[in-house]
């Protein structure tokens, strides 16, 4: 048999080098590029962008993606709240709504946005220039608020300094509107935010440890610990935490003994005013002590650590309080009412995301267990997308929207004929909610009114010597003070007020919303809309009221009475433009009052003189008049 074939000689790749040392070398050389080619990229990647404020980690905080990988759950329900995107970067998916090609028209400027890649850019020119004449790109780079109102900043071509793009995005409404008619301010043109702003104020309190790091002629180089609000910003930084429980023993002891981890700040364990504290860092109106602390505050940041007893440089200003007499004395010699309009006379807060200080005015304050977290919860049970979208809107704890809340404490009137027999209300009716009475909706913000977080009961003197509608009259929008009165005297021994002779003869609200100011006004056009007012008080004669109030000059309350108008039957598709010229307001006025006249109204019930109407519908015109001569026309400025 003859010997097999010799195997082939296998091929050799020519542009290989021979030897296998050699090849060996050619392999070392391209990884080496190789290597410094991704290294290049990364660091390329790592550079951080000049043009606006930027994440950086300092001291303790070590950021929230941290925490995912022990707190799933936890950071499961921080990623789906509002905190997490109050703010954040402006890409594609942070966007409420597609700016690519956005075109508007602004106090003489026409505004155009244009996408390159994920990037965003505005040109500007003035109205009547050609197109030709749109001047260079300001990046789109953050974005503010994400459930009601989104704003953009862009840069403002100094350092990380932003200003403000003129037009938010009403989200629920998917329109764009100009910036001062998304917040309750006087009529006109004029930028709510102005160049530097967001990075002297807004950062404060819609980004974790916030650094303004102002530099000079209104230059800033600010930085954060992160974007929006994130752990940290009420467990304190997790530095610590983290590298202690490194240790798999040390978790086992703390799990197993139930004892709370000295690293880590939690709300839950604190007592009332301590773990309020932690939410009123931000939701709150505060002032600083002094200079020295707004210096340093805005170099590096909030001294203030959850499970302090005070904010440290800076301290809640109640207008009719005590404490803090030198920095009070030295705020009120700059102004007799620094905070605006943000207080009713009495001193109860009028404007939205201050809740701590309408807390600490509530007599359930005052026992020291009563905190934020008696009624809301940050981290629910459950994370499934059904469970947290509805805990997302007011973050409550389970059963917290009803009486329960209030039965923690008041536990007599779970028992179903004490409850009538304090509210005189039918147990299941709207005036048997505790909140209706006791937390009535008489604070404003984000287009809307929004409940009281100062506990109280309701009082006709609170609505004569403050001017604040009181929890009755916003239920029984037809009804006067007068009557209001009796029934608080019959049932509560309240002293009589003396009172008006148009206090005796008209609805409360239809005074309120004609010749009260325009933060008024905005209550009574959303109390109109409010489903448990309308089945106490009829809506039948809302309709008009609502009408003339489209042609409002404050264009919030404008906003308020058409979303009320909408709840009402035959207007749920009312076609109006809140944000239009007073022309186009009054020719919408005049359709909308035909409408109703001649399509919707009820024509078998004649309407009553309470609420200023003739028996056919018509608005008793001299009456009318002269509520109009007493309107409040002082500016006003609500701004949340």
């Amino acid at each position: 048999m003859a010997d097999p074939a010799p195997p082939a000689p296998a091929r050799r790749n020519p542009l290989l080098p021979a030897s296998r040392a050699a090849r060996w070398g050619l392999l070392a050389v391209a990884w080496g590029l190789a290597m410094t080619a991704l290294s290049l990229i990364q660091a390329e990647r790592a550079t951080p962008p000049a043009n606006r404020p930027i994440q950086t980690p300092t001291g303790a905080y070590i950021t929230a993606d941290t925490c995912r990988a022990c707190h799933p759950g936890n950071h499961a329900s921080w990623h789906a709240s509002h905190h997490r995107t109050m703010t954040q970067v402006a890409k594609p998916a942070h966007l409420a709504a597609d700016i690519d090609g956005l075109e508007v028209n602004y106090d003489g400027l026409d505004y155009r946005v244009e996408r390159t890649g994920d990037a965003y850019f505005v040109r500007t020119k003035p109205t009547a220039a050609p197109a030709s004449a749109f001047g260079p790109p300001q990046e789109v780079v953050l974005t503010t608020g994400s459930h009601n109102l989104q704003i953009l900043w862009l840069s403002a071509g100094e350092g990380r300094t932003l200003a403000q793009f003129p037009y938010g995005y009403l989200v629920a409404e998917k329109k764009w509107v100009p910036m001062e008619m998304t917040f309750l301010v006087p009529p006109g043109p004029k930028q709510v935010y102005d160049r530097g702003d967001w990075n002297n104020g807004c950062i404060n309190c819609h980004t974790t440890h916030g650094r303004a790091r102002p530099e000079g002629n209104g230059v800033f180089d600010s930085r954060v610990a992160d974007f929006g609000i994130a752990c940290e910003a009420c467990h304190s930084g997790g530095k610590e935490h983290v590298e202690r429980n490194r240790n798999p023993l040390r978790r086992f002891a703390l799990h197993l003994t139930g004892a709370p981890d000295p690293t880590i700040a939690n709300p839950a364990r604190m007592d009332g005013p301590t773990s309020s504290l932690v939410c009123g860092s931000c939701h709150s109106i505060w002032a600083f002590k002094n200079p020295n602390d707004t210096t340093r505050f805005d170099r590096d940041g909030d001294r203030f650590r959850p499970g302090m007893k005070e904010l440290d440089e800076r301290w809640v200003f109640q207008p009719h309080g005590t404490d803090h007499p030198d920095e009070r004395a030295a705020l009120l010699e700059t102004s007799p009412h620094p905070f605006g309009d943000s207080f009713w006379g009495d001193g109860q807060v009028r404007v939205t995301g201050r809740e701590l200080n309408g807390t600490q005015a509530s007599p359930c304050f005052k026992g020291g267990k009563f905190s934020c977290l008696s009624c809301h919860e940050m981290h629910p049970e459950r994370t499934d997308a059904a469970s947290l979208a509805a805990w997302r809107p007011d973050q409550m704890a389970p059963g917290m929207d009803a009486n329960r809340a209030c039965l923690q404490c008041h536990q007599q009137y779970a028992d179903t004929a004490k409850l009538t027999a304090h509210t005189r209300h039918a147990p299941a009716s709207s005036g048997s909610s505790c909140y209706n009475c006791h937390m009535p909706h008489t604070t404003y913000g984000l287009l809307r009114a929004i409940r009281s977080h100062t506990i109280t009961s309701p009082t006709v003197r609170e609505s004569v010597e403050v001017g604040r509608p009181n929890a009755c009259n916003l239920c029984h929008l037809d009804k006067s003070l007068a009557w209001t009165g009796e029934k608080l005297t019959e049932w509560y021994g309240q002293a009589p007020v003396a009172l008006s002779r148009e206090d005796h003869e008209l609805s409360a609200s239809v005074q309120w919303l004609l010749k009260g100011d325009a933060g008024q006004r905005a209550l009574i056009a959303w109390s109109m809309g409010w489903q448990p007012a309308q089945f106490a008080s009829g809506y039948e004669w809302i309709y008009p009221h609502l009408i003339f109030t489209l042609n409002d000059p404050y264009a919030a309350v404008r906003f308020a009475a058409d979303k009320s108008l909408q709840t009402l039957p035959g207007f749920a598709e009312h076609d109006y433009d809140y944000t239009a010229d007073d022309a186009h307001q009054k020719a919408a006025v005049a359709k909308s009052y035909q409408r109703w006249w001649f399509e919707v109204r009820n024509k078998r019930e004649p309407f009553r003189s309470e609420v200023l109407l003739e028996p056919d519908g018509q608005f008793r015109q001299q009456l009318l008049e002269q509520l109009l001569d007493q309107r409040s026309t002082r500016k006003m400025m609500l701004v949340e």
